[in-house]
Order: C-alpha cells, then structure tokens, then sequence
C-alpha cells in the first residue's frame, strides 16, 4: 500500500497543514501566525527540528537567510515600511515553541512589540488560509 502524502508540515508539537504555508523548501518554510502582533506577522522556520539556531547545518543555515531576506523584502513591499526580524534562540530568550524560527513583524508605529505580546488572539484556520493564499502569489517559484 502506497505511504500517505503528508499534507502538514512540523513546527515544534505543532503540526501546520500546507494550506497555512506559502514557502515551503527543502530546508525551510514560511508560515503565517496563528496570533501576530501586527498585521503581515509572519515566521520562516527550520523544517528539521533544531531548538537552536546554533544547531543547523550551514546548508541549512543559509537557505533560512536567503528565506528570511526574501520574506522580509516582501514584507516591506507589500506593507510600504520596514520589517523587525528577531528570534528567539531557546526558551530564556521567549522562544514559544522548540524548534527554530525567525518572526518577521512590519512595523506599524501603533503599538509596541512588547505590549502586543499580551493583546493576541488566535486567528481562525480560514483567516490565516487565506492571508497564506495571498501571499503565495509573491513566492510561487518558492513552493515544492
């Protein structure tokens, strides 16, 4: 019997399914947020499962860069201003889930970071679906 097409992807304990994805490489993915702290918060994260940014394979290495480089041009196109970009490499440093990724935030100017931590709610799979849709379009030679 033929093995199943896996239709998610892995992200720490999370399993992501494709529809929420719109890069997805050999090393790496992008995803939307289930809860952003602005609008356009999306993640570029590890597709092996490494807790630490230290433990990645150069090859590994560099394609997230290239991935978060890319994203975040995007990004600042797509929402006409400049991007954080941070990670949280290990659990004192905020990490939320164990696995490598990178947060890519447009700056709004309303609020700070900070202060929106505590202000997230959970988006609906339809809504994040759809943000993920969209932004397909800019990455399509980016999908496997």
């Amino acid at each position: 019997m033929p093995k199943p097409i896996q239709q998610f992807v892995q992200f720490g304990p999370v399993q992501l399914p494709y529809s929420q994805l719109f890069i997805l490489r050999r090393h790496v993915f992008a995803t939307v947020n289930l809860k952003p702290v602005a609008p356009g918060h999306v993640l570029v994260c590890s597709r092996r499962p490494v807790k630490r940014l230290y433990d990645m394979t150069e090859v590994e290495t560099v394609e997230f860069w290239i991935t978060v480089q890319e994203v975040t041009k995007v990004m600042s196109d797509i929402y006409k201003t400049n991007c954080h970009v941070s990670i949280q490499d290990g659990i004192h440093a905020g990490q939320t889930i164990p696995s490598v990724h990178c947060h890519i935030i447009p700056y709004s100017g309303k609020i700070l970071i900070s202060q929106a931590e505590n202000q997230k709610t959970e988006r609906s799979e339809e809504d994040m679906n759809q943000e993920a849709q969209k932004l397909r379009a800019h990455f399509e030679q980016s999908l496997l």
